[in-house]
């Protein structure tokens, strides 16, 4: 502890050495909206001005400019000496502006289109509220630059007039192109990407298919999970020690432990099942058998006959991170002729690539697939 303090703030000194070099290196970069305010339901677009930033910094190997934009919700968690504030973004999206020449400069021009069912930008900044934020970084050799702006956006249907360089369209492009390529790869049998190699060993033996879905395969889950039955575990443990030794008002403040022991308790058997969880299944033209073990040992088997079963769908079970970086995670299901269901892949990231096995697999084991991400599915 005696360290902490000369750490900390040798790291502001450091990030604010850091960003004077870097205002002294562009000057003043300059933010003109097209509309102002941003329109959720139309456009956010304009243009930024970087005075001291050369074009042809921009084109040298390496080099990146990106525009991102956020719509954040954030709030103070904790209480005390332990409050913290968190951001949790709703939406985001980033691309590459388009580069102009502007005297010795640069303007970077972009526009996004904001879907209209996402909250405004409130004017009141009390411990929670909504916000957007624009970001432009650019990595290039010598000083980076980054900068964020606090944007105010409301209900509209404005759209930009002088951007003209529509993020948004080569976001989907870029995601459409992805897509197919993950398709073409999966129809022609190669399972090697990484949304399915991840977590999934698949074996096709023409007469039967195998797919093993191993132990330490969820390593972030897993990670997140220790850290939370730790930190519940911890608080439990010293808010009990409290109450053992407060006499008839411990007792009392005891009481209270008992959501945090629970929360450590069920946060604990998820740590200890994550890691060493293993999922094996075996299709042929027969039956569906899985089998659920821990530690291999066997936990739950469940068998499914091919006739009885009426589609296969998908079903989103959790993501992890958040904004542009954040990976959507699903489960392959089948389902019978009296709507139960059995898992028969997990683990798969992103909806494209899921969706696109699934489409597979059913194609290969000869039944239907539908698109159906809500569904419910239960067991394990």
């Amino acid at each position: 502890m005696a360290l902490l303090f000369p750490a900390v703030g040798l790291g502001l000194l450091w990030k604010a050495v850091t960003m004077t070099r870097a205002y002294r290196h562009y000057g003043t970069v300059e933010l003109v909206m097209t509309p102002y305010p941003a329109a959720i339901g139309g456009q956010m677009g304009g243009t930024i001005l970087v005075p001291r930033l050369r074009a042809q910094d921009l084109i040298t190997p390496g080099a990146e400019v990106t525009v991102t934009l956020e719509c954040i919700y954030t709030y103070v968690s904790g209480s005390g000496k332990n409050r913290s504030r968190v951001e949790r973004i709703l939406w985001a999206e980033r691309g590459t502006p388009r580069v102009e020449a502007a005297g010795p400069g640069v303007r970077l021009a972009f526009s996004f289109d904001l879907p209209k069912d996402l909250p405004e930008a409130d004017a009141e900044r009390s411990s929670r509220y909504h916000f957007w934020r624009l970001s432009v970084k650019a990595d290039i050799e010598g000083v980076d630059l980054e900068r964020q702006y606090d944007i105010p956006a409301f209900k509209g249907d404005a759209r930009s007039q002088s951007a003209g360089h529509d993020i948004s369209a080569q976001v989907r492009a870029l995601r459409d192109e992805k897509s197919r390529a993950a398709k073409e790869a999966i129809q022609s049998g190669r399972l090697d990407l990484p949304g399915l190699s991840r977590a999934m060993h698949y074996q096709d033996y023409g007469h039967q298919i195998k797919m093993r879905f191993p132990m330490f395969r969820n390593k972030v889950l897993t990670l997140f999970a220790w850290v939370f039955a730790g930190g519940f575990g911890f608080a439990s443990s010293m808010m009990l020690m409290s109450a053992f030794s407060g006499g008839g008002f411990g007792l009392l403040a005891g009481l209270f432990t008992i959501p945090f022991v629970l929360v450590a308790i069920a946060a604990s058997a998820a740590a200890l099942y994550l890691p060493f969880n293993r999922l094996v299944v075996r299709i042929d033209r027969h039956r569906i058998r899985t089998l659920r073990s821990w530690l291999y040992l066997p936990v739950r088997s469940r068998k499914l006959a091919m006739n009885q079963v009426r589609h296969l769908a998908i079903k989103r079970t959790g993501s992890t991170g958040q904004g542009v970086d954040k990976v959507e995670h699903f489960k392959l299901i089948a389902v019978d002729n009296q709507q139960n269901k059995i898992t028969i892949a997990e683990d798969l990231d992103g909806q494209d690539v899921a969706q696109h096995f699934c489409d597979y697999l059913a194609e290969r084991i000869g039944v239907s697939a539908i698109s159906e991400p809500n569904i419910k599915a239960t067991g394990l």
